[in-house]
């Protein structure tokens, strides 16, 4: 060997090692997360985590319109001016009508404070208004005022149905049930997240193993074709090594498209660039706590939202009852109203010696024949309320069961990740020893091709035993909206 010949193959070398130490550095800086990196990315940046404060101020503000609607409104209305010039036909002193040009303005304006009445569904206001008429053609040229200092008005309705009485047992329910939403639908982000991270963690796995496999089975085949060669296995072995090594390779382009796919829904999910790479590190520590099924349930009757809906839903059910009670029977509205009046050519005048002012009215509406419509919506309001209830009984009942048989179930997945665990380093060490046989001719293909297949199999179960397991842990929570670890209800706070 000559030289230059030995300069060339050094600096060759040299380069070939320069770019394994760049490669191995780009992968040691691959950015690694783990299941509490990955949910806290997810309530942070999802998608779902946005639409989840969207609901949340969309009912703190409807909730804010119910409570403005039971506060006292004050108001200022008026007509500044009414101006209007026509003929109109006008009744003269004698009797007879002549057409008449009239051209005049009317002016008012009226301040009101009004209030409902929730305890009778009834209506108060008290106003004050004042009045200014301006004539510009005819003998009575000129301005004159009407004013009302002030009078109180009062509607109530009577046998009819009080819409406010019910608003106000419904409405705080309908904001507390979206309170108690909000948790739950971050509750829901971290079951969604654990989903997503599990298939990119199996997906990583996989790929893993197909890289692996296909080193080992490329190794193998090379050594079988020596062997082949010496004459010391057959043909039909050969062939097998070298439908192995085609098939890891097939298997590891399909791992590798599965593997971006994963990668890419969990990066659409929590929110981050979707060609982004990283990887996942596998939750093995689990969390180890008692679950009481009774415990369980009585949180969930507590914390969940869904314990409020049944609540609300039998109450609307007896306002639909009480609605078309009201609607079916007699309804009668009293209207009364006193005050002060007075008018005149001159502003201050009209303020002077007011006279009192008064009225009542009461009004009626009986249903005489109609055919019994508003029976049969009275009767049908309260079929509609037994089906609610026994909706709402069968509803508790596969509630309930639910969480007893996930609260029961949980230990036992518990113990599986324990002994997948187990089964995995076992099959992993069985598979090296088969294979350091076989390098030595001491075992066939085919129990070297068992002995494959037995370690993936077990590094895939472990796997999905570990997502069963924290799946179920985060349905749990979701279910009870409590943490079973630290023995507190689960709060989540609003984002600022």
């Amino acid at each position: 060997m000559n030289k230059n010949h030995f300069i060339h193959i050094f600096f060759k070398s040299c380069g070939i090692l320069f770019f394994l130490l760049i490669q191995k550095s780009a992968g040691a800086q691959l950015k690694q997360l783990s299941l509490p990196e990955v949910i806290e990315l997810a309530k942070e940046n999802s998608l779902d985590a946005q639409k989840a404060e969207n609901r949340r101020e969309n009912q703190y503000w409807r909730y804010r319109n119910y409570i403005a609607s039971t506060l006292p409104h004050l108001s200022l209305s008026g007509n500044l001016p009414n101006y209007y010039r026509s003929i109109d036909p006008i009744t003269q002193n004698d009797g007879t009508i002549e057409f008449k040009t009239r051209s005049q303005a009317a002016s008012d304006i009226e301040m009101s404070l009004s209030q409902n009445l929730p305890w009778t569904g009834g209506r108060v206001s008290v106003s004050s208004q004042l009045q200014r008429i301006d004539q510009f053609e005819g003998t009575n040229q000129g301005a004159s005022y009407a004013t009302s200092p002030i009078y109180v008005t009062i509607e109530q309705p009577i046998f009819s149905f009080n819409r406010f009485k019910w608003d106000k047992k419904i409405s705080p329910l309908l904001y507390e049930e979206s309170q108690k939403g909000y948790q739950e639908e971050f509750e829901q982000i971290s079951f969604n997240a654990t989903n997503y991270f599990f298939d990119l963690l199996l997906a990583q796995i996989n790929y893993s193993i197909a890289q692996t496999n296909k080193a080992n089975n490329d190794t193998i085949y090379n050594i079988g074709k020596g062997r082949y060669n010496l004459g010391k296995i057959a043909e039909n072995e050969l062939l097998q090594l070298q439908l192995n090594t085609l098939s890891s390779s097939r298997d590891v382009a399909t791992s590798r498209i599965q593997l971006e796919r994963a990668r890419l829904n969990l990066n659409t999910f929590i929110g981050r660039p979707k060609g982004e790479e990283f990887t996942l590190i596998s939750p093995s520590d689990l969390p180890l706590f008692d679950i009481d099924p009774l415990v369980a349930l009585k949180e969930a009757k507590k914390n969940r939202k869904k314990y409020l809906t049944f609540k609300r839903r039998r109450i609307e059910a007896q306002r639909d009852v009480a609605e078309a009670k009201g609607n079916s029977s007699l309804n009668m509205k009293v209207t009364g109203s006193y005050g002060l009046s007075q008018q005149a050519d001159e502003i201050h005048n009209a303020y002077q010696d007011p006279q009192t002012q008064q009225r009542f009215r009461v009004g009626f509406n009986i249903p005489l024949v109609d055919w019994k419509q508003r029976k049969s919506q009275l009767l049908r309001a309260k079929a509609d309320q037994r089906l609610t209830e026994n909706t709402i009984i069968q509803e508790e009942q596969v509630f309930e069961q639910e969480i007893f048989i996930l609260a029961q179930k949980i230990p036992i997945i518990y113990d599986r990740v324990k002994s997948t665990e187990i089964a995995n380093k076992i099959a992993h060490k069985q598979y090296e020893i088969s294979r350091q046989r076989y390098l030595v001719a001491n075992i066939s293909i085919t129990d070297l091709n068992l002995a494959l297949k037995a370690k993936d199999s077990a590094s895939r179960s472990y796997l999905n035993a570990l997502k069963d397991f924290w799946s179920s842990y985060f349905q749990l929570r979701k279910l009870t909206m409590y943490d079973f670890e630290n023995k507190c209800p689960i709060i989540t706070v609003p984002q600022a």
